[in-house]
């Protein structure tokens, strides 16, 4: 590829060197954009379809997908379409497989997504040996899905648990904007988090923070927000388990009510009645009892996810937006915090005063998020693009050619 930038660079006048790539100018004020070159022998047997994909799949993944032989490989085409579809994620994974091959591994798409099993599989360590035994068969992972949102899909290939990245990174932003007085992140930070984290719920946050990060915090900042988030992602995906070791997705009132969306791996989800997402929210969280109590960072990291919902909730109303999918599929979050608080009885680690706190604090977050978008333009949250945390981001870079 080096070489191939360097004989663009000089055949061609204008040409200029990207992060990734070369970028060509092509008249009228546009640009082309290359980013790899594939060989003869890669797509050798390869329709163009196929080829495609070989920015950010094995060549052995592709012939898999030409024939869906069970979950897993519904999870990997699930993958790969939602890379496939947008040019930014493909600017993203393909800086993310060079990363992987520095360290001399051999690249796959299913090999990178296993380096990041975190989140569902700490989750999984904490529950009776039946349970656990009975969720290692199902493939389960996070996917560069636009849509903020996680799922328990049951599709002709077989169950797939599937968590999209957006919704680890929105939980990331609301952390900080939520915990960040406690970590000595300045409130305007804090009202920058959450204009990105509603922001990346519309949609309209791009979605590069791997090579474009929106700000640099402390190490130790780091690590404390990780911890936060990586126990609202095991609530998260105990809460899709959760539909699978109730038998939600066996049941008749679970209806498939999915035909309108535009993503195509919603059309084979299930809607739940609410009774049935109560019932998830408090088996996440009883799952994983041990010594007669739940255990302490699921508990929390779910009373936090049901909060950061709710403050979506009210947003929505406050600058009248689109309501979320599953603002439409679930029942409130207000309903679903006292629901799981009393459905804990007695080892419910808060109080009705506690939430009455914690719904206060999402008013007052409210109130920064008004404050930070005052005399700024009207499609603010709306508008395709990128925001950044003003303490932590030193310079600003070139969109293509810095990242």
């Amino acid at each position: 590829m080096d070489e191939e930038i360097a004989n663009h660079l000089l055949a061609v006048p204008g040409a200029k060197r990207a992060a990734c790539g070369v970028i060509l100018p092509v008249g009228d004020g546009e640009c082309l954009h290359i980013r790899s070159v594939i060989n003869g022998r890669e797509r050798e047997g390869l329709s163009d379809d196929e080829a495609d994909l070989l920015e950010f799949c094995s060549r052995t993944e592709i012939l898999r997908l030409r024939e869906l032989r069970g979950p897993h490989d519904y999870l990997l085409r699930l993958r790969a379409n939602a890379i496939a579809e947008s040019p930014r994620a493909r600017r993203v994974m393909i800086a993310r497989r060079k990363n992987f091959e520095n360290s001399r591994r051999p690249w796959a798409l299913s090999h990178y997504y296993h380096s990041r099993d975190y989140h569902h599989k700490s989750y999984i360590t904490l529950l009776a040996r039946t349970n656990a035994k009975r969720l290692k068969s199902v493939p389960a992972g996070l996917a560069f899905i636009q849509e903020a949102n996680a799922v328990c899909i049951r599709s002709l290939a077989g169950d797939v648990v599937v968590a999209s990245e957006s919704l680890e990174h929105f939980y990331y932003f609301m952390s900080i904007a939520f915990y960040g007085d406690g970590l000595d992140i300045p409130l305007i930070d804090r009202a920058d988090a959450l204009l990105i984290a509603i922001r990346i719920m519309n949609g309209a946050e791009a979605l590069d923070f791997d090579i474009d990060p929106r700000g640099v915090l402390p190490l130790a900042t780091e690590r404390k927000l990780k911890k936060l988030v990586s126990s609202q992602m095991q609530f998260t995906f105990g809460h899709e388990y959760a539909h699978l070791l109730c038998e939600h997705l066996s049941r008749p009132d679970a209806l498939a009510d999915q035909a309108n969306t535009s993503q195509a791996y919603l059309k084979e989800l299930r809607v739940y009645n609410h009774e049935h997402e109560f019932e998830a929210d408090l088996y996440a969280v009883k799952n994983t009892y041990k010594s007669g109590h739940a255990s302490p960072p699921v508990v929390h990291g779910a009373f936090l996810v049901l909060l950061y919902l709710h403050f979506l909730q009210e947003v929505q109303k406050l600058f009248r937006l689109k309501p979320m999918s599953v603002s439409e599929t679930h029942p409130s979050p207000q309903q679903r915090i006292h629901r799981l608080h009393h459905g804990l009885g007695k080892k419910s680690p808060i109080t009705e005063d506690t939430i009455a706190g914690m719904l206060a604090a999402s008013s007052e977050m409210e109130s920064v998020l008004k404050q930070r978008t005052e005399g700024q333009r009207e499609d603010l949250l709306t508008l395709y693009g990128s925001v950044y945390l003003s303490s932590y981001t030193p310079k600003l870079k070139q969109d293509r050619y810095d990242y």
